[in-house]
């Protein structure tokens, strides 16, 4: 029996020490964001938004008299991103810690001209940053303002731009959530570049930064841009509005948006909403040249209508199909064209051509930058219209059919 006590003992032993590495909250200085530029001296200059604990969780961390900020940014230049951090300890009086840091935003500028890389590699090494962590481009402004913004609704504008990321990748369709591990893959996969969403302010910058902007009428606010479209590690070009959404619906990416197609002569007057959307991409590699078609099939709603048609008519719902397919078709051909234009691979062909034929991969990547603008890409639709909502028809198509009596 007591030898049994004794073994028991001894395997317990090392779960003991499970908190060997744990931190006390009034210890740390909880980074919400991180954003990355560069100082005029050519530096790395880093900027971390911080949370106050005791304004987010009443009750926690030290206290003070009086209303006091949500949130404050520490800023501090090195020579690289790690001596910029480090750095930061001379302002802050605790321990700067990033397990809960939700995005990192990176300058337009800096990564147009020196590229991204340089300002991965010690994120992406800090085993207490999670891999999770949003990737985003400051677009027409400076990664410390966007970390300065104070927020009208959520108390750190950190944890806003990740949720308006999340809601417009489920609900609208013209951003690709990228998180540090997938943009790093997506640098490192045969025949992929990145692309990653960009983050502007909209409003008076300097109202933006001050806790006068969540109690203006009309605040200053963040807000999702365009997409960035990247070419060996720097940025090329900016994918808007349905360039964008054309790229991510061939990247498979489509959880739900909203297409207008035309209805009895008038243009744009219904409103269709894709709930789900499954893409197929194959590849020809039958000649010098691949050739790849892509089909899309997305499931959609008739989500507003505002023309006199019968929805209860099979026939009309075919013909809303085809006009469906028809706009699918070239907003997706349209977007192929803009990254062939770019030569720069952001869909993934050249991964869909080392899966298909690795032999033949090998044989074109090294002049992949040529190959690629010259593929002849084929694109089809097949769209379904599952529901017309609650109500069947117009209302148009009912005063029509009353005038008619």
């Amino acid at each position: 029996m007591k030898r049994i006590t004794l073994f028991l003992s001894l395997i317990t032993l090392p779960f003991l020490s499970g908190c060997w590495d744990q931190h006390e909250l009034d210890e740390l200085s909880i980074v919400m964001g991180i954003g990355i530029d560069r100082a005029d001296n050519g530096e790395m200059r880093a900027s971390f938004q911080v949370v106050n604990p005791s304004e987010v969780s009443p009750g926690i961390g030290g206290g003070g008299g009086g209303k006091q900020p949500n949130f404050t940014v520490y800023t501090s230049n090195g020579k690289n991103l790690m001596e910029a951090t480090r750095n930061a300890s001379r302002q802050t009086p605790r321990r700067l810690f990033f397990a809960h840091a939700r995005i990192l935003v990176l300058s337009e500028k800096v990564v147009k001209e020196k590229g991204i890389y340089d300002t991965l590699d010690m994120i992406s090494r800090d085993p207490e940053v999670r891999s999770t962590i949003q990737v985003f481009i400051a677009r027409g402004t400076d990664p410390g303002t966007i970390l300065e913004t104070f927020s009208a609704i959520d108390k750190v504008s950190a944890d806003e731009v990740a949720s308006k990321l999340e809601v417009s990748e489920k609900v609208w369709g013209e951003n690709i959530g990228m998180d540090i591990n997938e943009v790093l893959q997506s640098m490192i996969s045969q025949g992929s570049e990145p692309i990653i969403n960009g983050l502007s302010l909209r409003g008076d910058d300097e109202q933006a930064i001050t806790a006068k902007n969540y109690e203006a009428g009309k605040p200053a606010r963040l807000y999702l841009n365009g997409m960035a479209v990247f070419k060996h590690g720097k940025l090329k070009k900016w994918a808007d509005g349905s360039n964008a959404r054309g790229i991510v619906f061939v990247k498979d990416n489509i959880n739900s948006s909203v297409i207008n197609i035309d209805c009895e002569g008038k243009k744009d007057s219904v409103a269709i909403e894709v709930v789900r959307s499954k893409v197929e991409l194959k590849a020809d590699m039958k000649g010098e040249i691949p050739r790849i078609k892509v089909t899309a099939y997305p499931e959609t709603n008739i989500a507003e209508a505002n023309c006199p048609a019968d929805f209860e008519n099979k026939d009309t719902i075919f013909k809303l199909e085809k006009l469906l397919n028809k706009e699918v078709e070239k907003e997706i051909k349209a977007s192929i064209n803009f990254v062939q234009k770019q030569k720069t691979d952001v869909i993934g062909f050249g991964e869909l051509i080392y899966r298909t034929d690795p032999k033949k991969w090998r044989k074109i990547r090294k002049h992949w930058d040529k190959t690629f603008p010259k593929i002849e890409v084929t694109v089809e639709a097949d769209s379904r219209i599952r529901r017309p909502g609650i109500r069947t028809s117009p209302f148009q198509y009912e005063l029509k059919n009353e005038a008619d009596r």
